[in-house]
Order: C-alpha cells, then sequence, then structure tokens
C-alpha cells in the first residue's frame, strides 16, 4: 500500500514495521496492555525527527483517534482475527474474505495514522534514540498503562528497531531513565 497522501509517518511505519522483532514486540504491546501500535509507530516517527512528546500530547492525539480506532480499525481487526480461527470450518470462501478484511483494517490503520500526521506535522529533523524512548515512555503514561515493566521488553526491541545504533542494554538503560 502507498502512503495516503504522501504521509511520510506511514512511508516510516512500513518501514520500522518491517524490521525484525517489530511486528511481534508490536503485537504483545496491543493484545496483551492495549497499547495502540499506531501511537507507539508515530513516537518512534516523532524521535526519528528529534521531536519529544508529552504525555499531554499523546492524550490530545489518542483523543483525536479515538472514534476512528474504536469504529473502524478495532472492528476490522476483530473479524479478521475471527475469520482465521474459523477457516478450517468455513472454507476458501472465508479466506478470500478475511484478506479483503486484512485491507480494509491496513487501510483504515492508514487514514488513522495520516490523522496523526496531519494533527502534529513533524518536520525534518536530527534522529535521537532519547527521543524515542522518552516518546515511549509517554505514550505508556498516556495510555494509563500502570505496570510499565510488562512492556519494557517489548518497548526495547522497538526502540532497537527504531535506533539500530542501539544495543539491548543501552535500549533498556534509556527506557528506565
Amino acid at each position: 500500500m502507498s502512503a495516503p497522501n504522501d504521509n511520510p509517518f506511514w512511508a516510516y511505519s512500513l518501514a520500522l514495521y518491517g524490521r525484525e522483532g517489530v511486528e511481534p514486540a508490536c503485537l504483545d504491546l496491543q493484545d496483551r496492555l492495549g497499547l495502540d501500535v499506531n501511537l507507539l509507530l508515530f513516537c518512534c516517527w516523532a524521535g526519528s525527527r528529534g521531536r519529544c512528546l508529552s504525555p499531554a500530547g499523546l492524550q490530545g492525539l489518542v483523543a483525536a483517534t479515538r472514534a476512528w480506532r474504536e469504529e473502524a480499525v478495532e472492528p476490522l481487526r476483530r473479524v479478521r482475527r475471527r475469520l482465521k480461527t474459523r477457516l478450517a470450518e468455513l472454507g476458501p470462501a472465508a479466506s478470500a474474505l478475511r484478506a479483503q478484511v486484512k485491507a480494509a483494517e491496513l487501510a483504515a490503520e492508514a487514514i488513522q495514522q495520516d490523522i496523526l500526521h496531519r494533527r502534529l506535522p513533524l518536520a525534518e529533523g536530527a534522529p535521537s534514540a532519547a527521543a524515542v524512548a522518552a516518546n515511549l515512555r509517554a505514550a505508556l503514561e498516556a495510555s494509563g498503562c500502570t505496570n510499565g515493566s510488562d512492556a519494557h521488553e517489548a518497548l526495547a526491541a522497538l526502540l532497537r528497531a527504531a535506533c539500530p545504533e542501539l544495543g539491548p542494554d543501552e535500549a533498556r538503560g534509556l527506557l528506565a531513565d
């Protein structure tokens, strides 16, 4: 899928999500802690442009995308996952439908990312691993995640993918600050 309206955030997200360890880390944070993957990717993108985001600013972004996420992204995800568990029972037509739902879910996520990008467009800046880490910590706070230690390893994997120059210990240290 191409970037909607040439959204540089979407292009960044596709590249980052394709890196080793990112998908399982994001899905773990989403499924276990209820964190919004698109918001986490936005935090990485902002840090890659040298921008630190406050928890209050992130709460504004959450609010700006909440209705779309709840009315489009999440229902499509539920249908796609439900179809996956029933493919053997429902046959080939269900498999084709699941592929269409998956494409629609991806398109809905692209729209959510476009909302984020339009709400807070970010100019190019110097990449900062410290900013990425600070943004990920702020996302935990903005999302109301009360036990950040549950998210630590998955966030460290995301930080290392966004900032490949970091070693595992450096990533964990930046997240602990």
